[in-house]
């Protein structure tokens, strides 16, 4: 998908030149301005053009918070997701699945990858990573279970996404497209 076409602006077009794009193809989809029989398309449009609207505008945080994720910089991700608070969009659901496995909250991560490959069905990385992770369930438990019993020091240097302490070649998160080497 070109977000730039989804919306009809130019990519040299101003975030205000995009946001009347959108708001245009808001206000000629929405839910009263069409009949019964067009309903199934006009959520299509407004689906999509949700979607372009969200990468172009938002974009540049995405790849921000991204890169620390990959840089295991959890805290400040997690900040920055929730000051964006997108949470209708599949890359800031992805986002957080990462952010929450990366916490130690397994099933939460990957409820937010469920719903950004719900939301954004077509994307490939959302759809492998959720397939590793769901491969890699019993695992990652047993280690959780392991590091919160009672004679276990404290640690969280497991990485959900691509094996046990250390691995991975970005912070831990090492498959998919993510910067070059993934975050899952």
């Amino acid at each position: 998908m070109d977000p730039y076409s989804v919306l009809g602006v130019t990519r040299d077009s101003s975030k205000d030149e995009i946001k009347e794009a959108y708001k245009n193809i808001l206000d000629e989809y929405n839910s009263g301005n069409v009949d019964d029989e067009t309903q199934a398309f006009a959520e299509d449009i407004l689906s999509e053009a949700n979607l372009a609207y969200d990468l172009l505008i938002n974009g540049d945080i995405y790849k921000e918070i991204r890169s620390l994720i990959d840089k295991n910089n959890i805290s400040l991700a997690e900040v920055k997701l929730n000051i964006l608070d997108a949470k209708d969009s599949a890359e800031w659901n992805y986002l957080q699945g990462f952010v929450s496995c990366k916490k130690g909250w397994f099933d939460m991560g990957v409820q937010h990858i469920v719903n950004a490959t719900d939301l954004d069905p077509q994307n490939e990385e959302y759809a492998e990573t959720l397939l590793t992770l769901r491969s890699r369930a019993n695992e990652i438990i047993t280690y959780y279970t392991k590091l919160n019993s009672p004679n276990t020091p404290p640690q969280n240097n497991f990485n959900p996404c691509g094996g046990g302490p250390g691995a991975g070649n970005s912070g831990g998160m090492n498959l998919g497209n993510m910067g070059g080497g993934g975050m899952c």
